[in-house]
């Protein structure tokens, strides 16, 4: 999926929410996966105006999302936010929600991040 504004990216939440819990056991966490989409969505928004691509699969028993965009990329280093911040906060709330988290970023050529989401898909429903 490719969003192409701020509505069309917020609104992919509540369908990659849908399209996980028609496989998902009932251990998954889909109110993380939510929160894990609209930080990173609302990162894009606020730091990447334009198109971001969007794509959720299934990979064996583990959901994976990635986000893309043409930004000016994530810094490799980024301090610790204290608990009075009001922002920066985002990849570390997605860090402790995830199974696993990868950024990729070009300074000047935009960010990728993979995100191994807190689901498990139920036996038997592998493709």
């Amino acid at each position: 999926m490719v969003a192409t504004d701020a509505w069309e990216a917020t609104r992919a939440r509540s369908a990659i929410r849908a399209f996980l819990a028609t496989d998902a056991d009932g251990t998954s966490d889909l109110d993380g996966v939510e929160t894990i989409v609209g930080e990173l969505v609302a990162n894009v928004i606020q730091h990447a105006p334009g198109a971001v691509g969007i794509h959720v699969s299934w990979e064996g028993q583990s959901a994976i999302l990635v986000i893309a965009d043409r930004g000016p990329g994530i810094p490799s280093l980024r301090p610790v936010p204290d608990g009075t911040a009001t922002n920066g906060r985002g990849l570390f709330l997605i860090q402790a929600l995830a199974r696993r988290v990868e950024v990729d970023s070009i300074p000047g050529f935009g960010a990728r991040v993979l995100v191994e989401l807190p689901v498990h898909r139920a036996l038997g429903r592998a493709g």
